[in-house]
């Protein structure tokens, strides 16, 4: 036998072993695809595909700065802490053993798709959501934002601690960094080799706090935020908020506020892309779930990424997309998945 049909063999019965590896990642997404057609039907909107090919063309657009990012990050390693004697000789193999990893490079590649699926899912219920629940929970989360907080809009406190331009500013690229640290996360989790089960773990977990989260409690709990509060006839509560950004915007940049009116316009215009919800706040949610995978790593990645959810969280409220309460919610909905997804892997066998 060829070395060539050798090698077609064993790339013909490694596709149904990688689907079989990821059957859990599959099914939960699965689960997610159900949904979504189901509440297609109830809304009469057509549930299509055309979202997760934008999303793959997102995810092509930022693979190269994330390969940059890990190929420096190892030589970095190398140079610093392993101090081999030929680190760009070293650098070459532990690069080639990654790529030419076929199990590894498959297995990932069918959990990245499975990922990308989810995303298009969680996108198109995330939009359906005012035509099932409209908005109408706003005016309650204001209300028990001021009685967590001594009667006092958190918004308030935090303008009054650290309220100035340089620091709004700050905070929203830290905010719209957010992105590109989700999807690096999830290229990590699904390209990892080595302890599999907790990289597994993660994806299983991410999948459980955006759809239980993002999409079952916002349709149940459906709110806009405090941006939204006004246009949507619940009062003035959030327009000194509001105009203090547009102020800072003046002297320094506030991309949210564009972003504001973007998703805005969508809501009006019925656009696919542009859904709308507060409660949880999914900022705050992801970035406690990229702490606990950090940690996975070692204590100092935890620590940094627990700095970072602590920023998202004063930018959720900051930057008026957020009740505090909405990311105390999704802070929980974190843990609580986090607990579940080792649950179900080791369930599954991943452990």
């Amino acid at each position: 036998m060829s070395m060539q049909t050798e090698h077609s063999r064993s790339f013909f019965w490694a596709w149904p072993q990688c689907l079989l590896r990821n059957r859990l990642l599959i099914t939960c997404v699965l689960v997610t695809v159900a949904a979504a057609v189901y509440v297609s039907g109830l809304i009469g909107v057509p549930f299509e595909t055309g979202m997760i090919s934008s999303l793959m063309l997102l995810f092509t657009a930022m693979l190269p700065p994330f390969l940059i990012l890990l190929l420096v990050g190892r030589f970095m390693y190398l140079a610093f802490v392993l101090r081999p004697q030929r680190p760009i000789h070293q650098m070459v193999a532990d690069v080639g053993r990654v790529f030419l990893d076929f199990e590894r490079m498959s297995i990932g590649m069918v959990s990245l798709v499975a990922f990308i699926v989810f995303m298009g899912t969680f996108s198109y219920l995330k939009f359906a959501i005012p035509y099932i629940h409209p908005f109408s929970w706003d005016a309650t989360f204001a209300e028990w934002d001021r009685v967590l907080h001594f009667g006092t809009e958190p918004y308030k406190i935090i303008l009054g601690l650290i309220g100035t331009p340089m620091v709004a500013t700050g905070v929203n690229a830290a905010y719209h960094g957010w992105l590109f640290l989700i999807y690096f996360s999830v290229l990590l989790a699904c390209f990892s080799k080595e302890n599999r089960a907790t990289h597994y773990r993660y994806l299983i977990a991410f999948v459980l706090v955006w759809f239980v989260g993002g999409n079952v409690i916002a349709m149940l709990l459906s709110s806009a935020g405090p941006v939204y509060y006004e246009r949507l006839g619940f009062g003035t509560d959030f327009v000194a908020l509001t105009e203090t950004l547009k102020a800072y915007d003046a002297i320094g940049h506030i991309g949210a506020l564009e972003v504001h009116e973007m998703l805005w316009d969508g809501y009006v215009a019925g656009w696919r892309e542009a859904g709308i919800s507060a409660m949880p706040s999914m900022h705050v949610a992801s970035s406690v779930l990229m702490m606990l995978y950090a940690y996975t790593y070692g204590r100092w990645a935890g620590r940094i990424m627990a700095v970072f959810a602590g920023i998202i969280m004063v930018g959720s409220v900051m930057l008026a997309w957020h009740y505090a309460i909405d990311g105390y919610i999704g802070a929980l909905i974190s843990v609580l998945s986090w607990k579940l997804a080792g649950w179900m892997v080791r369930k599954d066998g991943m452990a």
